[in-house]
């Protein structure tokens, strides 16, 4: 009696491993190359709505839904995500300068900071995600910004592999903008 319940308590048991937790990150997406200035530049920390800081990715659905996937998460909260990925992108579109994450290790100064301020970053219920984001640069020293409002979609299909690229995708856009504040 003994061993059949082991038995069946451990078939009851294998049944419940559940589904598999994948881990995604914002990739870096390569860009034109502008050159640089030989400036150092710090990317703050990336302003993201509370909406859009969960762990999980983003799922597709009406503008009123805030809705995620349940065992697709991102490998790290959203904001360091995507200050990781400007770092890269900005450190390949502009070799001739210094980009470093503020808040990061390395304390050096910069002479010149990038902000970055999320309004929206999801898939509507067709899988199109939509960025919108305000841009703004401005030296360490002064208050003259430099800002531009930022939007552009693209096809992320309904899967979360699909909306991570689409992300990353924008994500290296808005690189190219900031790349061209930064070059001007």
């Amino acid at each position: 009696m003994r061993r059949r319940y082991f038995t069946l308590a451990s078939l009851a048991l294998s049944g419940c491993g559940g589904a598999t937790l994948l881990n995604y990150q914002i990739a870096m997406a390569p860009g034109a190359v502008r050159g640089g200035n030989g400036q150092r530049i710090g990317v703050r920390r990336i302003g993201v709505p509370g909406a859009l800081a969960q762990s999980s990715l983003p799922m597709p659905g009406s503008p009123y839904q805030a809705n995620s996937f349940a065992n697709d998460q991102w490998a790290a909260p959203l904001p360091t995500l995507l200050q990781t990925a400007m770092v890269r992108n900005l450190a390949q579109r502009l070799p001739g300068d210094t980009v470093l994450a503020n808040g990061g290790s390395i304390g050096a100064a910069p002479d010149v900071y990038v902000e970055i301020n999320i309004l929206a970053f999801s898939p509507d219920a067709s899988g199109t995600v939509t960025l919108q984001a305000q841009l703004a640069i401005r030296p360490v020293n002064t208050q003259d910004w430099k800002l531009q409002s930022f939007h552009a979609s693209a096809a992320g299909g309904t899967t979360p592999g699909g909306i991570a690229a689409a992300m990353s995708t924008l994500w290296g856009q808005a690189a190219d903008a900031m790349a061209g504040m930064l070059a001007a």
